[in-house]
């Protein structure tokens, strides 16, 4: 019985954590897709050509959208949601390594980047102890 309770809870965070995965990717997606050159500038990078507003508009609208969509079917979809946390997990994670290995390699950031940072951590972490509890819990009852 307290393995079944154990089972239904983490079914539930689950799918509360991808909800917010696809909120927070599909928010930030929206936002550069509709103005990549404000979100940009927000971090400290200046957007030139047509081309780069192109690029940073697809890499950081469409991919972001894109993701936010995939979450959002493994939340409401109980047999993939092992699979969406460990891909936000994934997802997170790489972004908050890159970051990582930008800070040590060319030292401390801005602000927004150190908040940018901090949530791609705890995102990270939150996903990947999800992932871990519900999986678990899955191979339980499988």
């Amino acid at each position: 019985m307290g393995n079944a309770v154990v089972g239904r809870k983490s079914d539930v965070a689950a799918g509360v954590v991808l909800i917010l995965d696809a909120l927070i990717f599909g928010i930030f997606g929206a936002f550069y897709l509709i103005d990549p050159r404000a979100m940009a500038q927000k971090v400290g990078i200046v957007l030139g050509d047509v081309g780069s507003v192109i690029d940073v508009q697809g890499m950081y609208g469409g991919l972001e959208l894109g993701l936010a969509l995939f979450l959002a079917i493994c939340a409401f979809q109980s047999q993939r949601r092992s699979l969406g946390l460990l891909a936000g997990t994934c997802a997170l994670g790489g972004i908050a390594l890159a970051r990582v290995f930008a800070v040590i390699r060319f030292g401390s950031p801005g602000p927004e980047v150190a908040q940018l940072l901090a949530m791609d951590l705890f995102g990270a972490v939150v996903n990947g102890v999800t992932w871990a509890v519900h999986a678990r819990s899955r191979r339980v009852f499988a």
